[in-house]
């Protein structure tokens, strides 16, 4: 006897079948158990090659500055807001700086190091401000005299708060002197000697002197200049303010003294011309002045003083 199979109601059971709710649920496990995979490989993918912020600081040990600064660019790729990371990425900066001889570069490394040590001043604790604002101090007063104001702001934070190093009095003195404070200019430099001495600070003593006419105390750092720096360009402007000084002073011996023994060693030097035509102008001398005024012009067209005397506007 042939049985007869309802053929349309057998696919159907074996649809119920294929549909059951084990099957569901295992369909369901293993996408989510895919899910989680493809999640997990994502982040792996997107975050697992960041450098650590340990990493930075080993190769800030190493003085590896192109590596701090290299890698914590990558990371505040992913995490901008990172204190820690903004404070290391603006000290690197800062040393990428003055590493540079390109002026242009040196430009796009100080004013990186500027945003970043600002963001980063807002997301540090208190006791990691000083070491940023000593810094920061410094890199603004690279960006010039329009900056001389926050360098000093930042400097004096850092000062106050306990950072006492060799150069935070010097760069104070520097930024004041920018601002024409020639009294905190002259108490930093002063304070900077007692952490060690140096020609360009010597140098710049002088000039705070200079500023305020205390020429005997500007003259005594002058020659203490020259007689301790193995600079042979600072030796010149140093001749030329003692030269400058003793013109004020009505010393002209002394003062062409002073200008031919800068044109002995550098014979296109414009301010030593211009200064021998102010002593021969002095003396009624005007043919042999206006010869040495010429000659400053032949050396620097745009020599102001020189221009002025010559009447060339």
């Amino acid at each position: 006897m042939k049985i007869k199979v309802n053929r349309k109601k057998y696919l159907l059971s074996g649809r119920h079948r294929f549909f059951s709710p084990l099957f569901v649920f295992l369909c369901s496990f293993f996408i989510i158990v895919i899910l989680i995979f493809c999640a997990g490989y994502y982040i792996r993918k997107t975050h697992s090659f960041l450098p650590s912020v340990s990493s930075l600081y080993k190769s800030w040990n190493k003085q590896d500055y192109q590596s701090v600064y290299d890698n914590s660019g990558l990371i505040l790729d992913k995490r901008p807001l990172d204190g820690t990371v903004l404070a290391l990425h603006g000290f690197s900066s800062y040393y990428l700086f003055a590493e540079q001889t390109d002026s242009a570069i040196a430009q796009n490394f100080i004013t990186d190091s500027i945003n970043s040590l600002r963001n980063a001043w807002y997301r540090v604790t208190e006791s990691e401000k000083p070491q940023i604002a000593y810094i920061l101090g410094k890199a603004y007063y690279q960006k010039g005299y329009y900056y001389a104001d926050l360098a000093i702001k930042y400097l004096d934070f850092a000062y106050k708060s306990g950072i006492h190093t060799g150069d935070i009095q010097e760069f104070r003195g520097l930024s004041a002197a920018l601002l024409g404070d020639d009294s905190l200019s002259i108490a930093a430099f002063t304070d900077a000697l007692s952490a060690g001495s140096s020609d360009l600070l010597l140098f710049a003593i002088a000039k705070s002197y200079e500023k305020i006419n205390d020429t005997d105390k500007a003259k005594q750092y002058l020659y203490e200049t020259i007689r301790t720096t193995k600079d042979d360009l600072l030796v010149l402007k140093c001749h030329y303010e003692l030269g400058s000084i003793f013109l004020t002073e009505q010393k002209f011996t002394e003062a062409q003294a002073e200008f031919d023994t800068i044109i002995e060693k550098e014979p296109n030097s414009a301010d030593a011309h211009y200064g021998l035509g102010v002593i021969y102008e002095t003396q009624g001398d005007l043919i042999h002045a206006r010869a040495e005024w010429r000659k400053a012009l032949k050396m620097d067209p745009l020599h102001v003083g020189a221009r002025a005397k010559l009447n060339i506007s």
